[in-house]
């Protein structure tokens, strides 16, 4: 594993943010990831129900939620030219959801919720990932800080939402067009400003190391009978928030049943029609809220967002204990770092994890081509086709098994025999590889030693000895 020199993510970045001890997480389970899903989507559906119909006011608390566009998604935007996709996942509109505690809270600008929310505007499918806040990763450079190391959860402390979603981007390989960035505490406002909800609350709960709301620190015991409970903002952030006495699994279930509940409170005609709870429900969300999806972009993903089936969304999480966790954590793995988490193959290799995550946000314009393609392997380095192939695969090529070249190759070339009538493949190829696609004549077909005809792929690469992995979005 690479050895670097570990750099204290606040120290580096000029922030100043209270020392907090940290405790290594326990095990989320699939409760989290629905509490999460549908929080990320009610995110977007309170942002576009605010723009659309609150009127003058609205418009005005939409001029501190919405940030200057970073260009959007190709996909979302109706712009389908080939050359407009910079890389697998990019016909697909790929968000960026950030949660952090907000003023008040210890270490207000770590993002210790990270997820990216991803959906095709074409197919309507849906996917989710969880990334885990103590990956340790190379933080590229701000606007006004240098390229360091540190856990991904402080690149928003360095550099706000935009470097954060850069960061994601390098880990996980696909672009990340949006973000969300979302003050947890808006939600205290939120409740407040409809009046409450109503939560049948099934188990008694005291929790003595409930920290405290407030600057200061320390604990604030935190107490709830069973059966139904009306909770004020502050009773319900309480409730959903403390963990000290009950798992995270619990947890997650009760956060679970305040949001629907506040979702429920939030549509009722009660509300919907009452000027002083619509005032101060757009304030907490003005408040609290900063995305960089831009109010047109909003109404197009309302409409496609309508007919995303929640129940099907696919759900996943980069970890470190599951059947196909890619991760390993530990405190002795970086010296002076801390309890840390890093890819299992090496120190910031990311390819399992970018194959894992492209698996997931399968691009359609990718798979509607269907290229048959053919790996062989010039470079004389031993398994490279086949660890080539495999990545491809997982990306949703349609890759036959490597050979290897006849010939020994320095560079890396790309062969198409399509004509160019696979433009989507060959361009997310070109990005890939980082070179132009020739196009050549198509190979005469062989046959097997059945004497079966075995049908020449349509486009053929061959690695050269120079070949060296990269990102399609660095």
């Amino acid at each position: 594993m690479e050895k670097v020199d570990f750099v204290n993510p606040i120290e580096a970045a000029g922030v100043e943010e209270p020392v907090f001890v940290y405790r290594k997480p326990k095990r989320v389970h699939g409760g989290i990831l629905r509490v999460m899903r549908w929080l990320a989507l009610g995110v977007l559906i309170l942002i576009v129900t605010t723009v659309g119909w609150f009127g003058y006011k609205a418009l005005s608390a939409a001029h501190s939620i919405f940030a200057k566009s970073n260009g959007g998604a190709p996909g979302l935007a109706g712009l389908l030219d080939v050359t407009k996709l910079k890389g697998e996942g990019d016909g697909r509109v790929n968000i960026l959801v950030l949660g952090i505690g907000g003023q008040g809270h210890e270490a207000p600008n770590l993002s210790d919720t990270m997820m990216v929310i991803s959906f095709d505007p074409k197919t309507k499918d849906a996917a989710m990932l969880s990334i885990p806040r103590d990956l340790y990763v190379k933080i590229p450079a701000g606007t006004s800080t240098r390229e360091q190391y540190g856990k991904i959860n402080a690149a928003n402390a360095y550099g706000g939402p935009e470097l954060a979603a850069r960061t994601v981007a390098n880990v996980i390989g696909v672009p990340i067009h949006y973000y969300v960035l979302i003050d947890f505490s808006g939600f205290k406002q939120a409740i407040d400003a409809v009046g409450g909800v109503d939560i049948n609350v099934p188990t008694a709960i005291y929790d003595a190391s409930y920290p405290c709301d407030n600057e200061r620190g320390g604990f604030c015991p935190f107490s709830i009978k069973p059966g139904l409970q009306h909770m004020n903002g502050t009773v319900a952030l309480r409730y959903s928030r403390s963990r000290h006495s009950t798992s995270d699994f619990d947890r997650a279930a009760r956060q679970q049943l305040v949001i629907a509940a506040l979702r429920q409170k939030a549509l009722q005609l009660s509300t919907l029609t009452n000027p002083v709870k619509l005032s101060e429900l757009i304030d907490a969300v003005g408040s609290h809220v900063k995305t960089d999806i831009q109010a047109n972009e909003l109404k197009k993903m309302a409409s496609i967002v309508k007919d995303i089936d929640p129940a099907k969304m696919v759900q996943k999480v980069i970890d470190t204990d599951s059947k196909e966790a890619l991760l390993v954590g530990g405190v002795n793995i970086i010296p002076s770092a801390g309890y840390i988490e890093v890819p299992k193959i090496g120190n910031f290799d990311y390819s399992d994890i970018q194959d894992f995550v492209k698996n997931i946000f399968a691009d359609h314009y990718l798979i509607d081509e269907n290229a048959k393609l053919e790996i062989q392997n010039g470079s004389g380095i031993p398994g490279l086709a086949s660890s080539i192939t495999k990545s491809l695969q997982a990306a949703h090529y349609n890759v036959g098994d490597p050979v290897n070249a006849p010939d020994h190759y320095t560079n890396t070339v790309i062969y198409d025999y399509t004509g160019g009538k696979k433009p989507y493949t060959l361009n997310y190829l070109e990005q890939r590889f980082k070179v132009k696609a020739q196009r050549m004549i198509a190979p005469t077909p062989t046959v097997d030693s059945s004497g079966a005809a075995v049908p020449a792929p349509q486009i053929r690469i061959i690695l050269g000895s120079n070949y060296k992995a990269t990102s399609s979005t660095q």
